[in-house]
């Protein structure tokens, strides 16, 4: 008998070592939900403790109902290691779809990974949430081709043209409470610091235009250290030896650690603002050895810190299971409570009716007092994207101060449009300026010349209206012009004359030369082909992606002009998405000579500055042959 009861003991035991857990529900019915991140990586790890949150919770409070059914969520965890390799990231969602049997997909961090996880999600028609990565263009496919990319999301962050507004507007904060501190009178002078990554690409050239013209500051270059970067010592010393006061980060990945600890281990007498995902970890203290103090960087939880009545709580309980405060990446935890609600609202696992009810959804997030998916509508064409701005969401920012993690933005005090003045969120402090920074500006202020004092003025008579002028003669622009001259090719255009040459812009050999604002934009590009075809939409969509312009659509019809020297052109109205990312909007003349096709491009990026069309038609219809 002793010997039965044995055996029986091991047979059970042996069973109880081969079937796994059921704590997510293997042992019912089951929805599975894939978690796919960089799991060696914070970004990963807190991608998978936020679905955990999200599950456990769910499951506990009795699962998700679909009819008559109940479910409980059972995560798989793929491990992408995109930030090492794109294609191990679509293999890991092909095994994940294929293999695991995922039927909702979370997660994702490295555009140039996300971009083929979309593919292969798309390929299958299955809904894939993105929780990580903030490129624009991610979301223009939903735009353009509805019926395939209609599963994909972005819960978080918001896009990348929003991104650089937040870093702006702490980068900002961060110049006046300087200069308060500092009587400085002349222009902080920024370094641009952001890893060698796609999803940078674009902010970098916005922050290098829009830092003048929006902040008054002066850029004085850009550094791009890899993203595996283990010190950022010969890249410290280039920025201080250029005399920033701010250098502005865009760092997502784990360059964040080595290049905080040498900006406090050289002293680098400058503040640091932007983004540094490794420092919304309170490991990042530790990890620092304490040399990133001051360290500063957008953020989307705080501590204590309430964009709606569910942040403290989930904050909390994050800190309580991890130790850690959650960064962006956890807002899988958002992402699955989404899927839950859309699914029963559906009442069906049938993924188009639960886009249906994405579409629809809006409520309160733990990052976003309402959080809605934007629509077809949106201005910046990107549908199925987070809705950003002024009570939707907004982000934060984060700073280091003397070992506690606090947040520092948005702050009403330093708003500079009332919409932005009134989000006052419990629990803001004031951002601190590193203390070698402060003293080295006033040690410098201290020799400035005072700013003269301005007289008054008489009061003067109100100016008489003028009258009415007579239209401007043919050949005459109604801005003051520069002219560009080609001798190659034998043309000209006029331009507005306050614009810059950006041979910057000059990508392929098909183009010929670019002017454009300091700031940016708007401006116009030149380019040549061989007029060995018609102009049709067809061969325009080509032209420009050999030019290395992606997803190129013409936006209205092929209207014949005359130019000015009776030349006939074609005109027409563009889109495309830019080396870097950007959707650009422009009017285009094509006009040929010489066997050669001449266009000229004149654009903006409407997520920056508006489109102008009747300044952009102008510039495009000043061209003009020998």
């Amino acid at each position: 008998m002793k010997k039965v009861l044995f055996l029986l003991f091991a047979c059970l035991l042996l069973v109880a070592l081969v079937l796994p857990a059921c704590d997510d529900g293997d042992d019912g019915a089951v929805i599975k939900i894939g978690v796919i991140g960089p799991m060696q990586y914070t970004q990963g790890q807190h991608h998978w403790w936020g679905a955990e949150m999200a599950r456990d919770e769910i499951n506990a409070a009795g699962g998700v109902k679909v009819g008559d059914e109940t479910y409980m969520i059972k995560l798989i965890q793929a491990d992408s290691n995109e930030i090492n390799s794109t294609t191990d990231a679509a293999s890991a969602m092909e095994r994940l779809i294929t293999v695991d049997n995922a039927q909702f997909v979370v997660g994702g961090f490295r555009t140039e990974a996300v971009f083929p996880m979309q593919e292969v999600a798309m390929d299958y028609k299955t809904i894939y949430v993105n929780c990580g990565a903030a490129t624009l263009a991610l979301n223009t496919p939903v735009f353009d081709d509805y019926d395939r990319y209609k599963y994909y999301f972005r819960a978080t962050p918001f896009p990348s043209n929003y991104l650089v507004s937040n870093v702006l507007f702490t980068v900002g904060m961060a110049g006046a409470i300087i200069k308060e501190e500092t009587g400085l009178q002349r222009p902080l002078k920024v370094a641009i610091c952001a890893e060698g990554a796609e999803w940078a690409d674009g902010m970098v050239n916005a922050l290098n235009g829009l830092i003048p013209s929006r902040l008054g500051m002066e850029v004085v270059g850009i550094w791009r250290p890899s993203p595996t970067a283990t010190d950022c010592n010969a890249e410290m010393t280039a920025m201080e030896a250029a005399g920033a006061d701010i250098i502005c980060t865009t760092i997502s990945g784990p360059l964040g650690i080595p290049y905080a600890r040498s900006w406090g281990e050289l002293e680098v007498e400058a503040a640091s603002v932007g983004i540094n995902v490794e420092s919304q970890d309170v490991g990042f203290w530790d990890a620092t050895a304490g040399f990133g103090n001051f360290e500063t960087s957008l953020s989307s939880y705080g501590k204590g810190v309430a964009q709606s009545a569910l942040t403290v709580p989930f904050v909390d309980a994050f800190i309580e299971k991890t130790g850690e405060i959650p960064n962006y990446n956890a807002a899988t935890y958002d992402a699955i409570y989404t899927l839950k609600d859309c699914i029963e609202r559906a009442g069906s696992f049938d993924n188009d009716a639960i886009v249906a009810e994405m579409e629809k959804w809006e409520g309160p997030t733990t990052a976003a007092p309402l959080f809605k998916y934007t629509g077809m509508d949106a201005p910046l064409k990107n549908p199925h994207d987070v809705t950003y701005g002024p009570g939707n969401s907004t982000g934060l920012a984060c700073q280091w101060q003397d070992g506690e993690l606090v947040i520092i933005w948005p702050n009403a005090d330093y708003a500079t449009d009332d919409a932005w003045k009134a989000v006052k969120y419990p629990g803001i402090v004031k951002w601190k300026a590193p203390p070698r920074l402060i003293e080295r500006l006033k040690a410098e202020a201290a020799t400035e010349e005072p700013a003269a004092p301005v007289e008054p003025t008489e009061p003067t008579e109100p100016t008489k209206p003028t009258e009415p002028t007579e239209p401007a003669a043919a050949g005459a622009t109604s801005f003051a012009a520069a002219t560009y001259t080609n001798d190659e090719y034998g043309f000209s255009i006029q331009y507005p004359k306050d614009w810059v040459e950006r041979p910057d812009l000059l990508l392929s050999p098909y183009h010929i030369n670019a002017f454009s604002v300091s700031a940016f934009l708007p401006g116009v590009t030149m380019m040549a082909y061989d007029a060995a075809e018609p102009v049709t939409a067809d061969w325009i969509v080509k032209s420009m992606k050999d030019a290395g312009n992606a997803n190129p659509k013409v936006k209205s019809d092929l209207k014949e002009v005359t130019l000015s020297d009776g030349t006939k052109a074609t005109q027409y109205e563009l889109t495309y998405l830019s080396p870097t990312n950007y959707e650009v909007r422009a009017v285009v003349v094509d006009a040929d000579k010489d066997g050669k096709r001449i266009r000229v491009v004149s654009w903006t990026v409407e997520a920056f500055e508006p489109f102008n069309e009747a300044l952009q038609t102008e510039i495009a219809n000043t061209l003009t042959f020998k």
